[in-house]
């Protein structure tokens, strides 16, 4: 049982009995914005693009329960766009992100003590359209959440779509997986311009391989192999990964962290080719 899921099961028993976990109504949350609905339009208020060639980093935060802010810090240097799993709106996060200027959204899987926890994504850029969706555990009953976000990209009249999913560790055949793919692949339809899926991915066997690795060929994305790579792994399947399509991958590469039980992910894009 991969670690992800033991400590799923330990946090589900823990806030059952505890009776203090709640689902908020509306997902979407953001510093600038009351939420009213599962997406927002903030780029009406202001819109600042992404350059041309940009960076991202995708990391599953483990609720920061680690030394991560000095961490973080070093590695958001000539980043442009953050993506987090298992962010908790404890231990200063917000105020680190206002600390480093980055605009950001997050999508509450679920509240504990009043606290959301999600995904989270920021950009030293506004984006042009955010929307949220969850997909619940059968085993926990506990949501997982995704973060869709569009940004305008430097010289082009496309969009970028960003995707940054926590994914369900059990998926009884693969049906809650597939399910939870399957919103990604409907964001994506409607979608003209180059697309990231990132995010911790619960790959930890050979089914979830073969299911991911067939979705990812039917959509046309290709997976950012990291060199060096010392992504945290179950069964020898990495947990982690970051894929794309119509951008040209300069370089991706991991990095060894004791601030959480994952190691991020870090890659750098080029648009300029497409």
């Amino acid at each position: 049982m991969p670690l992800t899921v033991t400590k799923g099961l330990v946090l589900a028993g823990a806030l059952a009995l505890a009776g203090c976990l709640e689902v908020p109504d509306q997902a979407l949350l953001s510093e600038r914005f009351t939420p009213a609905d599962d997406c927002l339009y903030p780029s009406l208020t202001a819109s600042t693009p992404l350059p041309a060639q940009f960076s991202l980093l995708s990391w599953n935060i483990y609720k920061q329960q680690g030394e991560w802010q000095p961490e973080l810090s070093r590695w958001m240097e000539n980043t442009d766009l953050l993506l987090l799993q298992e962010a908790s709106g404890r231990q200063g996060l917000y105020q680190w992100l206002a600390q480093q200027q980055l605009d950001w959204f997050q999508a509450a899987a679920f509240s504990w003590q009043q606290l959301p926890n999600g995904v989270l994504t920021a950009s030293r850029s506004h984006a042009a359209q955010v929307c949220a969706g969850r997909m619940t555990e059968p085993a926990t009953r506990i949501p997982k959440s995704l973060l869709f976000s569009r940004y305008s990209l430097q010289g082009s009249a496309e969009q970028l779509l960003v995707v940054n999913l926590h994914a369900v560790n059990f998926s009884l055949r693969g049906r809650t997986y597939q399910a939870q793919l399957d919103m990604i692949s409907k964001a994506m339809a409607g979608h003209r311009g180059p697309v990231i899926v990132a995010g911790d991915f619960n790959r930890w066997n050979a089914r979830r391989q073969q299911q991911l690795s067939r979705w990812a060929e039917a959509e046309n994305l290709t997976e950012a192999m990291p060199s060096p790579d010392v992504r945290t792994r179950f069964w020898g399947y990495p947990l982690d990964a970051i894929f794309y399509r119509d951008l040209t991958l300069i370089q991706a590469h991991s990095v060894g962290t004791h601030a959480s039980d994952h190691t991020p992910l870090k890659a750098t894009f080029s648009a300029a080719a497409f």
